[in-house]
């Protein structure tokens, strides 16, 4: 059953409509196969959805498919069913004329696909996707990394004559266009296919202390300095309480370790050993992964200060500082403050950078802003000219010939030669601005580099956007006056902090003699949530996991919290940089 239900779903996903292209080999339209689904006895409510938007996308409908998948939940969908809605949408945003976006949305689709002989058609779309922007170098690169070898013969020539388009643009001999004017991805409607479910998994059943809390982090090796400031402030929660019932209340820290298998070992010790009933950590988001089926099989709550939140998982909560709350608190600044509609937005290309620019982007849709450009990074560059001029239209200079050939012409009749200072205007091509702002989804020491390189490409007039991290003297001491203006969320607001902060920040200074951070403010958070929760005298783990999910208006170091979807939900403050200082910004 499990063989022809795996041969079903090959077969289904490799429907698909073929587009001819001048010039060039038969070239393939984006894949649409749809992922298989767990048997739920019938037709689910999804299913039902993404037939009909389907149905509005093969009729040219595109603004209604993309209003009807807004209203699609996606954090409560299964892996599949995400992989499936994101790569729809990324066929919209494609037929749309709008590859950007289409960009991040196959990057999504890819990164919830739970079957691996269905990520070559992804990938396909990916690098589809990344020819249409005009970005012929990542797509060879996308198009490269399919392994065709484990396709149909069908679908190999489709991939070959993708890589053989992307060369000769790359080569200076072919159109830059992926596809020609007016031309649309049309989906072949299928049916829905259920493969056999998993057998269920077997739980651990050990017994549980409902007085005891597990804290899971890093208190040797490189991390050891921040695994030891989280567990300050952890410790410093537990202590202060004035309730009772609190002193009665064990902490258990186990060194965590840096790898994945130490993690895993330091959590089977808290569970088997020591019987605790839910557990503080990891610090880390690259743990979060590979604790997700130990937590799972343990069936214990993680209350993670990791900044990489990752998926929805009914065991894991993320007490740093939402994604989404930072989003839409600087995307509602921008556009509805300060009246801007058309943004770049720029990130590291890892978890961190993917997730923040996609929460951006979702909240500019939702508020009618447009993104004009978008570009991923590698985490370690130093220098960023590469994806500012990508940003700005100067990498790619074969698409503006025309300019390049008016500049050689004028540079004649002057009779210039040399390129100096006074003559540069005529050898560099001057930047495509068709955006007011640019949002830059790294931390303060990336973005302080970042930002000059706008202005050395003489990018000038832009306003600069960031996230929680930029709360640190480094956006400044790097960027200097080039980063005037620019605006940033903040959770621990310490120039103008509500009561349960200053509170906080005091008893901090008072206890270890020195000041507090995000970090420990976000760590003491994730010990009050639990403490109320502990309050509540929950008699197993199930039981503290539900009453977690519940905790509302609790005040924390960095304000009220409330736990939303296994997130901690903060209302963020603002900070903008004016005359070399960063300042509140009060707002309405």
């Amino acid at each position: 059953m499990g063989g022809m239900a795996h041969h079903w779903r090959k077969a289904l996903i490799l429907c698909a409509s073929i587009l001819a292209i001048p010039g060039c080999a038969t070239l393939p339209a984006p894949r649409t196969g749809l992922p298989p689904t767990r048997n739920t006895g019938g037709e689910s409510s999804f299913e039902s959805d993404i037939k009909k938007i389907q149905g509005m996308y093969t009729r040219g409908e595109y603004a209604r498919a993309i209003e009807s998948l807004s209203r699609i939940h996606e954090p409560e969908l299964r892996n599949s069913e995400k992989t499936e809605y994101w790569n729809l949408k990324g066929l919209v945003r494609l037929a749309e004329k709008n590859p950007n976006a289409a960009i991040i949305n196959f990057k999504r689709a890819l990164q919830f696909n739970p079957f691996p002989d269905h990520q070559p058609y992804y990938q396909f779309n990916l690098a589809t996707a990344y020819l249409d922007a005009g970005k012929p170098a990542e797509s060879k690169k996308a198009a490269d990394s399919i392994p065709i070898d484990e396709m149909g013969s069908t679908d190999r020539k489709k991939v070959i004559a993708l890589r053989e388009r992307v060369n000769k643009i790359l080569a200076g001999q072919g159109d830059q266009k992926a596809l020609p004017e007016g031309a649309q991805a049309t989906p072949t409607p299928v049916a829905m296919v259920t493969p056999t479910p998993p057998p269920a998994m077997e739980l651990y059943s050990g017994p549980v202390n409902r007085k005891r809390i597990g804290v899971l982090l890093p208190l040797s090796g490189k991390y050891e300095n921040f695994g030891k400031r989280v567990q300050r402030a952890v410790e410093l929660a537990f202590q202060s309480s004035t309730d009772e019932q609190s002193k009665s209340f064990e902490l258990i820290p186990v060194d965590s370790g840096d790898s994945a298998e130490s993690h895993e070992v330091a959590l089977k010790k808290l569970v088997e050993e020591q019987e605790v009933i839910a557990v503080i950590g990891p610090l880390l988001g690259k743990h979060l992964d590979s604790l997700r089926n130990k937590a799972a099989f343990y069936q214990i709550p993680l209350i993670s200060v990791a900044q990489v939140q990752g998926d929805a998982d009914p065991q894991i909560f993320s007490c740093s500082i939402s994604i989404q709350d930072q989003a839409a608190r600087i995307a509602k600044y921008a556009v509805q403050t300060l009246g801007l509609t058309r943004f770049a937005i720029l990130g590291p290309d890892n978890k961190a950078g993917e997730e923040m620019a996609h929460a951006f982007w979702t909240e500019l849709e939702r508020l009618n802003g447009e993104v004009k450009a978008f570009e991923l990074y590698d985490p370690d560059l130093t220098d960023f000219r590469e994806p500012v001029d990508k940003t700005l239209g100067l990498f790619y200079t074969e698409t503006r010939a025309k300019e390049l050939q008016e500049l050689a012409e004028k540079r004649k009749e002057l009779n210039i030669t040399r390129k100096t200072m006074k003559t540069q205007q005529y050898f560099n091509l001057p930047p495509v601005m068709d955006f007011e702002a640019v949002f830059i989804a790294d931390e303060a020491r990336t973005a302080g580099q970042v930002i000059p390189t706008f202005a050395y490409r003489d990018a000038k007039g832009l306003k600069y956007l960031g996230i929680s991290s930029w709360n640190s003297p480094q956006l400044i001491q790097r960027a200097g006056d080039l980063v005037e203006g620019a605006a940033f969320p903040v959770a621990f607001n310490t120039l103008n902090p509500p009561e349960e902060t200053k509170q906080f920040y005091d008893l901090f200074h008072s206890t270890h003699s020195s000041y507090p951070g995000e970090l420990e403010a976000v760590a003491f958070d994730a010990a009050v949530l639990v403490l109320e929760t502990l309050k509540e005298a929950p008699g197993t783990r199930g039981e503290f996991t539900s009453r977690l999910e519940a905790r509302k208006n609790v005040p924390g170091a960095t304000g009220s919290l409330n736990v939303v979807g296994h997130r901690c939900s903060r209302n963020l403050d603002l900070y903008r940089v004016k005359k070399g200082a960063f300042e509140p910004v009060g707002e309405p």
